[in-house]
């Protein structure tokens, strides 16, 4: 389920790429504290380079989508350096 929520960012609607986005950072918020799902942040920092805008835009907006809902206590190092 979750790598077909991440393909949805894909879309080139943004009203879509939002709305996922926002669901994403739902369960991250969950996820992310008990460490799991990992892969999330790094993965979406590698998308904010993209050549293509729309994924550029959504891994950002999930990404901060993500520090809205997350402790700074929830990140670790690494992951704060990646994203910053």
């Amino acid at each position: 389920m979750k790598a077909g929520l991440l393909a949805c960012l894909a879309t080139p609607h943004s009203l879509v790429r939002k709305q996922v986005a926002s669901a994403i950072a739902s369960i991250a918020g969950i996820e992310i504290p008990r460490k799991e799902w990992l892969d999330l942040i790094p993965n979406l920092c590698a998308n904010s380079a993209h050549e293509s805008i729309e994924i550029r835009h959504a891994a950002l907006e999930t990404l901060g989508f993500i520090c809205e809902e997350l402790e700074t206590s929830d990140l670790t190092v690494e992951f704060k350096n990646l994203i910053v």
